[in-house]
Formats: structure tokens, C-alpha cells, sequence
């Protein structure tokens, strides 16, 4: 039992990745991605109002 880890001639450096366990979603509900678009949109138009503003 002792000679099983030598039965390479190279040891092993790194292991193979699983890409079937690596899947990673990121799920939002309705009420979150609309509030996200919205402080977007508010964000857009303030910062274009501020904009035009200065440089008017």
C-alpha cells in the first residue's frame, strides 16, 4: 500500500478542474432589477442635468 503514491514517473502539479460544478447564476427577482434600473435612470438624468449646467 505504500507504493501506490509513486506509481507516476511526474507527479501531479495541479488537479483538473470540474467545469460541470463551476456554473454560477446570479438571480434577481423583478422588484430588484426594476429598482436597479431606476436609480440608474435618476442617476443618468441628474448627472446630465449637472452636466449641461456646467458646461451651458
Amino acid at each position: 500500500m505504500n507504493q501506490i503514491r509513486y506509481y507516476r514517473k511526474y507527479p501531479r502539479t495541479h488537479d483538473k478542474s470540474d467545469t460541470a460544478g463551476n456554473d454560477y447564476a446570479f438571480n434577481l427577482n423583478l422588484l430588484s432589477a426594476l429598482g436597479i434600473l431606476s436609480f440608474t435612470l435618476v442617476q443618468g438624468i441628474f448627472l446630465g442635468y449637472m452636466l449641461k449646467k456646467k458646461f451651458h
